[in-house]
């Protein structure tokens, strides 16, 4: 009767263990894929990270969002006398509601506009904007610097 119980005890554990460790390499091997997903690889060294590799200076940033050739739909620039340009987006759906996910977020705060690690503007948010169409005035020459950024497709 002893061994009975001793030996459901034991198989009791060795299911439990094998069922933690079949859950634990399905979680990891989900991760990866889900990282993989995302453009991401594990760091150096094989730890368990999901790096997203993101080239800062081939983008034109509104707060944490990157904006790149393909996630535009229309790009426009209209030059002024007075040495400042006004660029015209137009985003695709996706990134649009990201810009806009993060602009209702920042509310009473401020967005850093950037064209790679070269702020641009600081602006204040007021209210929430939801768009797909956005103008930002810059000088001439950061106008060029995005329309050929833009144009030459990040390459």
């Amino acid at each position: 009767m002893g061994l009975n119980i001793l030996g459901g005890g034991i198989a009791a554990i060795l299911i439990g263990a094998f069922s933690f460790y079949g859950g634990a390499y399905y979680q990891a091997a989900s991760y990866d894929d889900l990282c993989l997903d995302l453009g991401g690889g594990r760091n150096p060294g094989d730890h368990p990270i999901c790096v997203v590799a993101v080239d800062v200076e081939k983008a034109l940033w509104l707060g944490p969002v990157q904006v790149t050739a393909e996630n535009l739909t229309n790009l426009e620039v209209d030059r002024s006398t007075e040495g400042q340009s006004r660029v015209h987006l137009a985003l695709k759906p996706a990134i649009a509601a990201a810009v806009n996910g993060f602009i209702s977020e920042s509310v009473g705060g401020r967005i850093e506009i950037r064209i790679g690690s070269e702020l641009i503007n600081t602006v204040h948010v007021a209210e929430a904007v939801i768009s797909e169409k956005f103008t930002i005035v810059m000088t001439d020459a950061q106008a060029e610097q995005l329309a050929l950024l833009i144009t030459s497709g990040n390459d």
